[in-house]
This record gives structure tokens, sequence and C-alpha cells, in this order.
């Protein structure tokens, strides 16, 4: 099963066909949802679109996932959890 990754373009500035999420769609070919950690996506999107992270835009939700706003306006939604934010000892906790 793949990871849930919506692109919104309704806020995307230039009027291009093809947005900055829609490229980012490509970082996650074989990301799965129930084991998809919002952590482990921010730091894919990190590495991947870090020029064109629009940060203060962007949100991180522990049951729902990670929206992140890019450059041009455009969204990419990504469904991910953070189960492990309980202090269990993983590298994102902090206990």
């Amino acid at each position: 099963m793949s990871a849930r990754l919506v692109v919104d373009r309704s806020a995307e500035l230039f009027g291009s066909v093809v947005t900055i999420a829609d490229l980012a769609v490509y970082s996650f070919p074989a990301l799965d949802s129930r084991g998809a950690h919002i952590y482990e996506v921010w730091d894919v999107l990190e590495r991947d679109w870090h020029g064109e992270l629009d940060r203060s835009g962007s949100t991180m939700e522990y049951a729902l996932g990670v929206s992140a706003r890019f450059r041009d306006g455009s969204i990419l939604h990504i469904g991910a959890s953070a189960d492990c934010c309980d202090g269990s000892g993983c590298r994102h906790c902090h206990a």
C-alpha cells in the first residue's frame, strides 16, 4: 500500500501546470502510509526540496501527516503518523 499523497494547487502563484508539489511526489516512490512516520517524511522533504520548502506555511500533525507548502504556493499533503512519540527512545522522540 502506498502512502496517501495529495497535491493542492489552489494557492499556486504562477499558473503552472506542473507545480513543485507535483514533482515532490516522486520523492516518495515506496512510502507506505501504514509505516510512514511524519519525521521521516519531513527528513525526505528537507533533503530533496530544501530550497523550495516554505517552512512557515508547512505543518505536521501527529495523527494525520505532513502538509508541505512550497515557494510556488502549492501544497503536498502526505498521510503519515507519529506513533512512537511517546518517549520510547526513537531518534525523533524528546522524552
